[in-house]
């Protein structure tokens, strides 16, 4: 993973130059996920050009993630990898715009990843699948301020944040008659964050260093269920039931003054968790004319009932309920190059993804685009997306690509 960071040199501000409006973090907070707080399933590349559409259509074997039943329809064996390009700014977050440092613009974060493999087997009426994904970041953009005075730096301060969540995950489905299918997901999730802020005063010899880590852990279970009403019409429901995401924490706050040789220091440690929502999604796809197939997808996320610990103590989230739409469109033709067979796949999107704080109430709007070309048991898949935020009065963006190859057998 490769993390481009951003270097911000910052006017320096204090406590009473901060209006009280700035201390509302919005969809920043500590724990929020990069890009978007409702996240469900994996998005591969063919995924993200039909805008973030997983729970209908399969065509490889990371449908695992977001609607185990649908493995029913991938072929005696397939297999995925997947790698992606994830950009985001932010405005408020941490002690940039809250409180310490101040900026006149949005700040970007980048980060590379190959982010998503695995493999579905078919045996009879019974698929199953092997599969492993980052599923969230909690990366900010590093930010760095300095004091000069004299030309001599007199108070320096630097912040960092990453962090990420992998999903291996688990998936057994059954085709039950010629209609109907059923599926279900064991995920066990496993990550980290890390953020470290340290600040110097060089004339003076001293600094402090405060970080904090956790270690996450997890486990649920995802159900789904597809019916083939029609050859063209197919419907899909999906349930995820609520599940606790467990953080063992470290606290360090590091003390240190040269000239008199003091070194303090204060640790603590905790055990944490953050409860994730119920999710529950319905999707439809209906194919026009052997060639066009439409496809729409809504996700209820509960997040009224979000709770979660920060050093032992209960933190308390604003949050609202929230239902993100989603529809796209895809086609395909044959054509032929260098005197072979391929098809060629478009793929266009557009997602409504609001996200759960009620102040600021804030909105995604974004969207997607992709290309696959498919030859032989071979298929290469390019997709896009671009979401611009309205609610917040920052106007926040999020830009992922991804290409994925997929073979199916």
């Amino acid at each position: 993973m490769v993390k481009k960071k951003i270097l911000l040199i910052l006017g320096l501000l204090f406590f009473p130059w901060i209006i009280s409006g700035q201390t509302i973090i919005g969809q920043y907070e500590e724990e929020a996920p990069l890009k978007s707080w409702n996240i469900s399933g994996f998005i591969p590349a063919s995924g993200l050009g039909r805008a973030e559409i997983m729970t209908i259509r399969a065509d490889n074997p990371a449908v695992a993630f977001s609607n185990p039943s649908l493995l029913t329809d991938l072929p005696r064996l397939s297999l995925f990898f997947n790698g992606s390009i994830n950009q985001a700014s932010l405005f408020r977050f941490a002690i940039v715009n809250t409180g310490v440092l101040k900026s006149n613009q949005n700040l970007w974060v980048k980060i590379m990843a190959l982010d998503g493999a695995g493999l579905a087997l078919k045996l009879n009426s019974w698929s199953l699948s092997f599969g492993a994904a980052i599923k969230e970041y909690y990366d900010r953009p590093t930010a760095s301020a300095e004091s000069i005075s004299g030309g001599k730096t007199t108070y320096r301060i630097n912040f960092n944040q990453e962090g990420f969540l992998r999903t291996y995950n688990f998936s057994l489905a059954r085709k039950i008659g010629n209609f109907l299918a059923v599926g279900l997901s064991f995920n066990y999730s496993q990550g980290k964050i890390k953020r470290k802020t340290e600040e110097a005063w060089p004339l003076n010899q001293i600094s402090i260093l405060d970080s904090k880590e956790g270690s996450l852990k997890d486990l649920y279970l995802r159900f789904g269920l597809k019916a083939s009403i029609t050859n063209s019409l197919k419907i899909s429901l999906t349930f995820e039931p609520s599940h606790k995401l467990t953080k063992e924490s470290q606290s360090r706050v590091k003390y240190s003054a040269e000239t008199t040789k003091t070194v303090i220091s204060i640790e603590d440690e905790a055990k944490d968790f953050l409860m994730k929502p119920f999710q529950i999604s319905l999707a439809g796809s209906y194919l026009w004319k052997e060639r066009w197939l439409l496809l729409a997808e809504a996700i209820f996320f509960n997040w009224s009932k979000y709770k979660l610990t920060w050093f032992s103590q209960e933190e308390t989230r604003n949050f609202r309920d929230i239902l993100r739409l989603a529809a796209a469109l895809e086609t395909s033709q044959s054509l032929t190059l260098f005197h072979q067979s391929f098809i060629l796949i478009t793929r266009v999107g557009f997602l409504i993804d609001p996200q759960p704080m009620k102040i600021p109430r804030s909105t995604y709007y974004g969207l997607t685009s992709g290309l696959g070309l498919h030859w032989k048991w071979l298929r290469l898949d390019l997709g896009a997306s671009w979401s611009q935020e309205k609610g917040s009065g920052s106007s926040l963006q999020t830009i992922r690509s991804a290409l994925a190859l997929n073979a199916l057998f």
